[in-house]
């Protein structure tokens, strides 16, 4: 599960400095992935297209999110199983700005 928020609102308070690469995405502009120099989870993503101040946060990393948060949409619904059941909205890559 995760969440589109202002950069500004993600506060990271252990771990150390995320490491980070990047790859081109569907766009062809960049994603910035950071992940836990530690454990190599991933706790974000930046997609240069969505602008400088927007990320992807996984909050489904955090127990409260997965209690609070109910799903809004499914994205990459291309990659998704046939077998999988649609929970929300399902969109074939991200959804239109």
């Amino acid at each position: 599960m995760n969440q589109i928020i202002p950069k500004a609102n993600l506060k990271i308070t252990s771990g150390g400095e995320p490491g980070k690469y990047s790859y081109k995405g569907d766009s062809g502009s960049e994603v910035d992935c950071f992940y836990c120099p530690k454990c190599t989870t991933h706790i974000y993503h930046h997609q240069q297209v969505m602008g400088p101040d927007t990320i992807i946060a996984r909050t489904g990393l955090l127990p409260e999110a997965r209690k609070n948060f109910d799903v809004g949409a499914e994205i990459y619904g291309k990659a998704k199983m046939k077998w999988e059941k649609e929970i929300a909205q399902t969109f074939e890559t991200l959804p239109p700005s």
